[in-house]
């Protein structure tokens, strides 16, 4: 059954992309975050839905579209330069398999191409809510599903990611708290009124699932949401004594495993195996920049067990925490955490521009928000004003994840250099042809009687 709808979705995905290049970055974007295929369990699971959708786009905007701009900001010049120099740290690997940068970067351009046709073919409001939409319900609705399992099992249930970048928890619990912003913005821009309580418990449900992760930086990134809702918000008195009679009762609610393991965040370089293997990883990331740090050891080269080894027995007393040897024979450990990541893999000249990545979207999107204000477009200064907490969310939870070349980051970037690049931010312009004819009028001579 899995196998026909997923069919079925492709022969009407395909009918409407070619009709409407935006519906294809949609598309695009749902199936690179949900990863559909991975559900299916016949036939379907070969086809590469992907693929096809983005031919299709491609081919739609080379053939349908009409309002073609090319316009090149600060992002896209920082987004172009990245995948340039990761291309060089490719040829420059340290891996043991030669190919395997390589490979890695053919998988990663394709993020960055579909960064470029966001700028590209979204042009209006509505092609923007349509991508937020597909966004949403390829994250937030199995967030939602997931969480129904948690409370049916009393909190036994632990909440992972399904397929894709986003399959371990706390990569899940990341991608959550970057589209709970997105949901408020939907909250605001939807009139119907079910839909609207439909996106409220949609809310609910996504942070009831970030708390089923018992990701320990998921819930710090959920904290930082709050706080920043919270200034925000008009009724910050009313709000903080709801907070102070709620929040002990709900804590208490929550499962006892989920409690002990939010304690040890503050014991967590002692005691933590899991955090003092990523302390690890960071020193190590932080050795191979300092002998290599122009290139660093490209697409995780620190997770190569060579590499990892050679550095392995001088990580105790390097940098200012001191940490137990690691074991010999034990399996490399990945970053978990993009700043790290990124220096491993293309040393300091890699991070700076990750950084100005980073800088110059929190910078357009900021000019954005303001121009919105001054010309009055609320739904934009709104959607700005989500994708600045999405951006802080993923700035301070990425220092638990290894998600520095995720689809969303790359996808909201997109979204902010397209409000930018069209001038999204000022009222809509009536029709060349109506504005013409109005000005014929105006100068037709008037009659007096």
């Amino acid at each position: 059954m899995r196998d026909l709808l997923l069919v079925l979705f492709l022969f009407v995905a395909i009918y409407f992309c070619f009709k409407r290049p935006f519906l294809g970055i949609a598309s695009w974007a749902w199936i690179s975050l949900m990863a559909p295929a991975n559900w299916a369990f016949g036939f379907s699971s070969s086809f590469r839905l992907n693929l096809t959708i983005v031919l299709v786009t491609v081919i739609s905007y080379i053939v349908v579209q009409k309002r073609k701009t090319f316009a090149f900001n600060s992002i896209s010049f920082w987004i172009l330069l990245f995948g340039i120099w990761t291309l060089i740290t490719s040829f420059t690997s340290l891996h043991s398999i030669s190919t395997y940068a390589t490979d890695y970067w053919q998988q990663f351009i394709k993020v960055l191409i579909f960064y470029f046709f966001i700028s590209l073919i979204i042009n209006k409001k509505l092609h923007i809510d349509t991508l937020i939409w597909a966004i949403v319900l390829a994250i937030s609705s199995y967030a939602a599903m997931e969480s129904v399992k948690f409370i049916l099992s009393g909190g036994g249930h632990m909440v992972t990611g399904r397929a894709g970048a986003i399959r371990d928890r706390n990569d899940f619990a990341v991608a959550v708290n970057m589209c709970i912003p997105l949901i408020v913005y939907l909250i605001y821009a939807t009139r119907h009124y079910y839909l609207k309580l439909g996106l409220w418990g949609l809310l609910l449900m996504n942070i009831l699932a970030i708390v089923g992760t018992g990701s320990r930086g998921g819930f710090i990134g959920l904290t930082i949401l709050a706080l920043a809702f919270w200034w925000k918000s008009k009724r910050k008195l009313l709000w903080a004594l709801l907070a102070i009679i709620i929040l002990p009762t709900a804590y208490q609610s929550t499962p006892e495993h989920w409690r002990e393991r939010q304690s040890t965040i503050e014991t967590a370089s002692t005691d933590d195996a899991s955090f003092i293997g990523r302390l690890w990883a960071w020193k190590i990331a932080v050795m191979i920049a300092r002998d290599h740090p122009i290139t660093g050891a490209g697409f995780m080269g620190a997770t190569d067990h060579l590499v990892w080894h050679s550095y392995a027995p001088f990580t105790p007393f390097f940098g200012p925490i001191e940490t137990p040897e690691i074991p010999e024979g034990s399996a490399p450990k990945a970053a978990h955490n993009i700043y790290f990541q990124v220096l491993g893999d293309h040393g300091y000249v890699g991070l700076s521009i990750f950084l100005m990545i980073l800088m110059s979207m929190l910078w357009v999107n900021r000019s954005s928000r303001l121009k919105a204000k001054k010309y009055q477009q609320l739904w934009c200064e709104k959607l700005s004003s989500a994708i600045s907490l999405s951006l802080i969310g993923f700035c301070v939870t990425g220092a638990n994840v290894s998600l520095a070349y995720f689809d969303l980051f790359y996808a909201l970037a997109g979204i902010v250099s397209a409000i930018s690049i069209y001038k999204l931010y000022q009222p809509e312009q009536p029709p060349a042809q109506n504005s013409v004819a109005a000005e014929s009028t105006s100068h037709r001579p008037k009659l007096t009687y």
